[in-house]
């Protein structure tokens, strides 16, 4: 992978560091993604169930983690080692990343605190994107797009956990 994606990513102008990260977890991340997907074809053996089911819902849930190597190459801060690294970008960057992850995983998982409606699986899309991207502004769109569906799912949260008062 590394001599024919690195070259690729170098013509575009991406740090050598950075290519290399890239490479390694998609590398990993093929795993878990079909049609490789060996470790979910390999659980599958072990649980006694469908390896295609397996694979394509460990490529549901993984699809999240697809996002982070474009974070390595649009703010390499967050390798720590990448040329030009401040603890302010790199703050930026992981809390975006972070928060960005967990709404993709919840758009695509259809479930957050409790399970989502659709136009909070697509809220749950458009802010996770939005959070993925590097810069503290797009960070804060990505927060007030998301803000919604945070609201209605705590809120959804707290009564289905609220215990009744017996008098």
């Amino acid at each position: 992978m590394v001599t024919i994606a690195a070259p690729a990513l170098a013509m575009l102008g991406v740090p050598q560091l950075v290519s290399h990260f890239f490479v390694f977890y998609y590398g990993v991340l093929a795993d878990i993604t079909p049609p490789v997907a060996l470790a979910a074809y390999a659980a599958a053996g072990m649980a006694g169930s469908d390896p295609f089911k397996t694979g394509n819902t460990a490529f549901r849930l993984g699809l999240a983690k697809a996002l982070v190597p474009f974070v390595f190459v649009f703010s390499p801060s967050l390798l720590l080692v990448a040329a030009g690294f401040n603890w302010y970008d790199f703050c930026v960057t992981f809390i975006g990343c972070v928060l960005g992850i967990v709404m993709l995983a919840a758009a695509l998982s259809r479930y957050l605190l409790v399970e989502l409606k659709r136009w909070e699986q697509l809220l749950c899309a458009a802010a996770a994107l939005l959070l993925i991207a590097p810069g503290l502004v797009v960070t804060i769109v990505g927060l007030a797009v998301a803000a919604p569906v945070l609201v209605r799912q705590f809120a959804a949260w707290k009564l289905a956990n609220a215990t009744p008062v017996v008098a």
